[in-house]
């Protein structure tokens, strides 16, 4: 195979001394890979937009925290009504799993025992659980409790909810259900709590650290003329210095210095560290924590917040479509290496060849497929890279930042229940105002949005004379973005003017 020509340096920004993903310094063996060197230029520019807001935070905003704390010292009930809404309609929602409707494919699955008396009187329902098990691995501080649960779900949506059945405890062996009155009240906000350590500190996880390969490779081997690279371009700023500080900064939210006021996380770094290595390695035997792969296409979630997330990514792809059939050829090669380098560090992303054949001259063609639904292999790719790092991650964090953390606790102060029957408990002596304190000043810190640029602003750098085409693509792209908002059919989780174009807080 003859090699593909190569470009001068000055072709390439950072003249193809830009960055590259390495193993995870913290973690080499058990997460994602990283970018540790970081251009100069980025660095710079995250310090005087992103990194400046955070120090404002930090000096300014501790008043305001203690005002809440004060004012809101016990957690509030939590309903049933209000327990479903959030676990299977809210963005906690993407932890809700199908699998007890999936006897075929997971013959063994412990949970079809576990609930099986539930399954069997009602042998035509379906049954979802929301599987918080990970925080058997939560190391946390003295004093302060955390518990595996799994909870069971079944039926349609009503009115975007699904009913709750059944909260199980595995470390006791403790299967609780509404009529357990306080044993259950309590079980809810154990629940949450998993819920909440979930989508901050495991699965969200994925959304940002995998795509730092793509981020540093594509920078790195793309031509910087080339149109994939001036595609993704907007949607990799920011990020890698973002990504870099929160795995390696000694005040980062993951090293949980309880000197920061805003450390609100149940257990040390050592003792969250499980939670990030199980959010991308997965669990064996337990199909609700699979091991990342890069998904061609985003997962389906069983729930109005999946509905959501789908129509963005829908309007994303009919884009990216149109403007991959505008690549030229010459651009095919480049591509296929860029696809090949990005391969080696992310799981299961396309190689080249999974893209473009050699022809007999060794020229790079676009490998046509027999299935219709085939033939934009690369465009799914690209839609899914540009989908994760602005509507999924924005929505996330959107979306959880208006989660009442008065009912969805970092920490808790008692013990999970023991048995079915227990006394009466006092929300205010559950949880301490200093957690309260911690968790707001949190979720002001890291967890709201802090937007740069937005998703709807974006317009790409397509100004070669010949590019006409892609410039009107762009236009009608930020048209059909209002176009999905206004169409939804579902609740709006983030307005389109909060969607951030790229991985920013």
């Amino acid at each position: 195979m003859a090699l593909p020509n190569v470009k001068s340096q000055k072709d390439f920004l950072y003249k193809r001394k830009g960055p590259w993903p390495q193993p995870q310094p913290s973690h080499p063996f058990g997460f994602a890979p990283g970018v540790v060197h970081i251009p100069k230029d980025e660095v710079r520019k995250w310090n005087w937009t992103i990194g400046i807001h955070y120090k404002i935070t930090l000096l300014t905003f501790w008043p305001k925290s203690m005002a809440y704390a004060f004012k809101n010292r016990a957690l509030r009930p939590v309903t049933d009504d209000d327990f479903e809404r959030l676990l299977t309609h809210s963005s906690f929602s993407k932890f809700l799993s199908n699998e007890l409707n999936e006897k075929e494919k997971y013959p063994h699955n412990e949970k079809l025992t576990i609930f099986k008396k539930f399954l069997e009187a009602e042998p035509n329902e379906q049954f979802f659980v929301a599987d918080y098990s990970l925080l058997e691995h939560c190391l946390s501080y003295p004093g302060i409790y955390t518990a595996p649960t799994i909870s069971l779900f079944k039926g349609e949506l009503v009115n975007g909810q699904r009913k709750v059945i059944a909260i199980y405890f595995p470390d006791n062996n403790l299967m609780l259900t509404p009529k357990d009155s306080n044993a259950w009240e309590l079980a809810k906000y154990f629940v949450l709590q998993g819920a909440a350590v979930r989508i901050s500190s495991s699965a969200h996880a994925n959304l940002h650290f995998p795509y730092d390969s793509i981020n540093a490779i594509s920078k790195s081997a793309l031509p910087k003329d080339s149109v994939l690279l001036r595609l993704l371009k907007p949607h990799l700023d920011l990020t890698l210095e973002l990504n870099y500080s929160v795995l390696n900064s000694p005040t980062s939210p993951v090293v949980n210095n309880q000197m920061m006021p805003f450390a609100a996380f149940p257990a040390p770094e050592g003792g969250l560290a499980g939670m990030f290595l199980y959010g991308y390695n997965g669990m064996e035997g337990n199909p609700s924590y699979p091991k990342y792969e890069f998904q061609i296409v985003p997962n389906t979630f069983h729930s109005d917040y999946g509905t959501f997330l789908m129509a963005y990514y829908n309007t994303i792809f009919n884009f990216v479509h149109k403007v991959v059939e505008q690549i030229p050829e010459d651009e095919y090669t480049d591509i296929k290496v860029w696809a090949d380098y990005v391969k080696t560090w992310v799981p299961n992303f396309p190689s080249g060849d999974e893209f473009f054949y050699l022809d007999n001259n060794g020229k790079a063609k676009y490998k046509k497929h027999d299935k219709e639904e085939e033939e934009s292999l690369l465009a799914k790719v690209i839609a899914n890279i540009i989908w994760d790092l602005s509507v999924g991650h924005a929505a996330d964090h959107y979306d959880y930042s208006l989660i009442d953390i008065n009912k969805a606790p970092l920490r808790l102060r008692v013990p999970p229940p023991h048995s079915n029957e227990i006394p009466s408990f006092d929300r205010k002596k559950i949880i301490d105002w200093i957690d309260i304190f911690k968790h707001h000043f949190e979720r002001k810190m890291f967890f709201a949005p802090r937007n740069v640029t937005l998703l709807q602003d974006t317009k790409y750098d397509f100004n070669k004379p010949s590019e006409q085409i892609l410039r009107e693509l762009n236009v009608y792209f930020l048209e059909d973005l209002k176009k999905t908002e206004k169409e939804l059919t579902v609740y709006n989780y983030i307005p389109l003017d909060q969607i951030s174009r790229s991985i920013q807080y």
